[in-house]
């Protein structure tokens, strides 16, 4: 019963670390398809989301800066997936020249 346990815990394990890989591929591909404006607003949503404080114009126009908590965008606690997703993102807003 134990040696299933565990055999089921790292069959699990597995299968989520290889989801998470997965998922980055996904959200390129779903992106590509998007505006400049789409691509600024979905990352920026992930940052306001997580209490990031926006200093430019535009953003404070669209998210605003109630309930901020960070400065600084490094600073703001995100997950991994969510890292991922803006790093993501921003390479396909370089490549669009946005």
């Amino acid at each position: 019963m134990t040696v299933f346990r565990i055999l089921s815990a790292s069959v699990a394990a597995a299968v989520t670390a290889t989801s998470l890989l997965a998922a980055p591929a996904a959200f390129a591909q779903d992106y590509w398809s998007q505006s400049c404006g789409d691509l600024w607003y979905r990352r920026n949503a992930i940052y306001a989301a997580n209490g990031y404080c926006f200093k430019t114009e535009r953003a404070l126009r669209v998210f605003g800066n109630n309930g901020c908590r960070f400065y600084v965008e490094a600073d703001v606690p995100m997950s991994r997936a969510e890292r991922a997703e803006i790093d993501i993102i921003r390479s396909i807003e370089a490549r669009k020249g946005c």
